[in-house]
This record gives structure tokens, C-alpha cells and sequence, in this order.
């Protein structure tokens, strides 16, 4: 068992798990948030970060790191950098995938609460216990109808669909493609592995709040959803 740097000994051989990290103008944060899963015990040619066309220096950062780097040379979205970073795990033939955002709002310690559960589920997803409390009153009404329209598509009830902290199985690809590439492919796969019968489970995950800027377009972002989800109430 490879180690791990946690208060609980788990049973779990972080050797097998990789973790995919998508990455837009992350230059301030991203090397604190790959700092923190190297010293958890993640191991570096495990760790896939995908640079989706930054404008900052993301891409030099993640270079020093000498950690695996996906690159979009413009800015295409991050469904597009997660789907990018689950089909590299999968040629790199890891099993499961952590995914964590870059602007370091998930303490990686966190990390324990997904591993405790792994095996029980193919897609655990972080639901952010101090959400709402930190949210502008759009989006959070914005969150409160996604994660509605999201659990009457699945069939699975969800509360916090848009977090970005989860441990996928890497299997649940074998029959789920993606075809969306931006904020609304979270929701596209979880209503589509629902839909496949596949377990989704969810634990507490803490977020920290810095003032950081979001990249969400309310209104450019919820059409995109809206068009997604008509897509998919037909099939």
C-alpha cells in the first residue's frame, strides 16, 4: 500500500489513481494545489494538469512542476480539459481519477473523505458544506435550479452537481461519451452515468474562499445548460 499522508490510514494504493487538475489563468494557485497532492502521496507522472489556453504563466508553472501537462492553445472549456484529462488517464491505464480544481478552494486533506468510500461508488462527488453561505444570490438561485433539473434527469437527487472535487471510475467511460465542453459537462455526466445505472455517492468536502474570481458566464453558461439538458430529456 502506498503511503498516505492522512489522520486515518487508508487502504487504498494511490499508485493507481491519478489525478486530473482542468486549468484556465491558475498561475497564482496551481502550484500550491499539485504542492499539496505530491506531498499527500500522489505520485507526479500521475497527475495530469490541463492548461485550457491561459493567458497567465499556467503553462510555465505546470512545466517546473514535472507533472503531465495537457495543453489547449486556445481556451475551450472545462468540459473540454476534463474530458482531454480522463481520456489521458486512461491511456496512462490508471482506474480512477481524483479531479480538484486549481484555485486551491479544496483542501487536498479532503482527499481522505473520497478514499474512506472508495470501491462504493463510480462517480463521488464533494458536496461544499459552507456553499450557499458564500454565494451572490444569482448564482446560487442559478445552483439551486441545476442541481433540480439535474436530479429530475438522473433520477438521482444531487445538491452540489457543479463541484468541481470528485473521484471518478475511469470504467464509466466504457459507456458514457461526453460531448459538452464547458461548465455544464459536470452535470452531463452525472445525468448520463445515472442513466447507465452507474453508483454516485456523495461526501462533505470543506471550501475556502479567497475572493477568487469565477470564469462562469451566468447567462452564456446557464443557456449552455438549458440547451444540454433539453438535449438530453429526449433520449
Amino acid at each position: 500500500m502506498t503511503s498516505v499522508n492522512s489522520e486515518v490510514e487508508l487502504d487504498v494504493d494511490l499508485s493507481k489513481i491519478g489525478v486530473v487538475i482542468p486549468a484556465y489563468n491558475a498561475e497564482k494557485t496551481i502550484a500550491d494545489v499539485i504542492g499539496e497532492l505530491v506531498r499527500y502521496g500522489f505520485r507526479k507522472r500521475n497527475i495530469i494538469a490541463v492548461n485550457d489556453g491561459s493567458k497567465d504563466r499556467t503553462e510555465d508553472v505546470i512545466r517546473s512542476l514535472n507533472v503531465h501537462m495537457l495543453k489547449h492553445e486556445r481556451n475551450i472549456g472545462k468540459g473540454a480539459a476534463l474530458r482531454d484529462g480522463f481520456a489521458a488517464a486512461r491511456q496512462m491505464n490508471l482506474k480512477k481519477v481524483i479531479v480538484i480544481d486549481a484555485d486551491s478552494q479544496h483542501r487536498v486533506s479532503d482527499v481522505d473523505a473520497f478514499l474512506k468510500v472508495n470501491g462504493r461508488y463510480d462517480i463521488t462527488i464533494g458536496e461544499r458544506t459552507n456553499i450557499l453561505a458564500n454565494m451572490p444570490l444569482d448564482r446560487m438561485l442559478t445552483n439551486r435550479i441545476v442541481n433540480l433539473v439535474v436530479s429530475l434527469l438522473s433520477d438521482v437527487r444531487t445538491t452540489d452537481v457543479q463541484c468541481g472535487f470528485r473521484y471518478v471510475d475511469l470504467k464509466i467511460f466504457d459507456n458514457v461519451c461526453l460531448k459538452t465542453n464547458n461548465y455544464q459537462t459536470e452535470s452531463e455526466l452525472f445525468i448520463k452515468a445515472a442513466r447507465r445505472r452507474y453508483k454516485i455517492g456523495f461526501v462533505p468536502v470543506s471550501t475556502i474562499y479567497a475572493g477568487e474570481k469565477s470564469h462562469i458566464n451566468p447567462l452564456l453558461d446557464t443557456w449552455r445548460f438549458i440547451n444540454m439538458a433539453v438535449r438530453l430529456l429526449w433520449r
